[in-house]
């Protein structure tokens, strides 16, 4: 089982323009986003979980119990519900909806020794969109 607490840096993106695009992200928050190659530090504190994305230009915090909603804010200014599930030891899944539409979008995390991927799907559109970091 690969551990999933730590810190990790972004190495390389997989249709990421393309799939905010169908998001209806604005051009410009859009290629920011595309452009910034974020460190990620996954930590916990008891059953709460940390994801603190941390870019030049912007960071963006993430805290949770599995199993429970709660409330995140996105980079390009939108407020989400969401709930964590880990359904494998190497797996973490977030499932969320913006607070102005019925889009749920799916961030999978597939954790491994070396890294981690994130996949980010929606129901809304079927473009894909993978992020991958390596372990630091």
């Amino acid at each position: 089982m690969p551990a999933i607490e730590g810190s990790y840096q972004h190495v390389k993106s997989e249709n990421l323009e393309a799939y905010f695009e169908k998001m209806d992200v604005p051009w410009v928050m859009r290629k920011v986003i595309v452009a910034s190659s974020p460190a990620l530090e996954i930590s916990r504190d008891g059953d709460e979980w940390k994801l603190m994305f941390t870019t030049p230009v912007k960071n963006n915090t993430i805290k949770f119990k599995l199993g429970e909603e709660f409330e995140e804010s996105t980079p390009f200014g939108k407020t989400m519900k969401g709930k964590a599930s880990m359904p494998a030891e190497d797996k973490l899944i977030i499932n969320a909806k913006t607070a102005d539409s019925d889009v749920n979008m799916t961030r999978e995390f597939t954790f491994t020794d070396e890294g981690l991927e994130i996949v980010m799907k929606s129901d809304k559109h079927e473009e894909v969109a993978v992020r991958k970091f390596k372990r630091t």
